[in-house]
């Protein structure tokens, strides 16, 4: 049972991390003049896998899709060898990617240069997303202002 439970949770974290930057990435696409420019001749298949559990992140022709199974061609692969350490790890801190990689909670494979690419994208999605609060302001109730202000100054 608990062996079932686990390869279900691992599946979720997957599929969930996976389809939720896919989300994320068709959003700030379609608003995003910088990330749309970014995308402009760029192809490259990421391969997310936890076991026998493979999702896909495809980029092509500008457009964003994502798939299931396994793609051995595939130009960099990220291997979660522990989906509920590595889940924990990017709740606490997302910014620390290399600490994950030093407790051995991912692996990965392939040109670098995908990998820096895959964080580049990321970077503009958060920069968006910054841009975007920072012009609404206003919208966001005083007490959860303070606290983000107050989360700026610790770093």
């Amino acid at each position: 049972m608990k062996l079932i439970l686990g390869k279900v949770l691992n599946t979720f974290i997957l599929h969930g991390m996976v389809i939720g930057n896919w989300i994320v990435f068709q959003l700030v696409k379609m608003l995003d003049v910088r990330f749309r420019k970014a995308l402009e001749r760029f192809d490259a298949t990421y391969q997310f896998r936890t076991g026998p559990i493979t999702r896909r992140l495809i980029f092509a022709d500008g457009c964003i899709r994502t798939r299931r199974g396994l793609d051995p061609s595939s130009d960099y692969e990220i291997v979660l060898l522990d989906p509920p350490g590595v889940v924990r790890r990017i709740l606490k801190n997302p910014d620390n990617l290399i600490k994950l990689l030093m407790e051995n909670k991912i692996d990965q494979r392939g040109n670098n240069y995908y990998l820096f690419k895959f964080g580049y994208l990321l970077g503009l999605c958060d920069r968006y997303f910054q841009e975007l609060i920072e012009k609404h302001t206003f919208l966001i109730p005083l007490k959860i202002r303070q606290r983000m202000k107050a989360g700026k100054e610790k770093k």
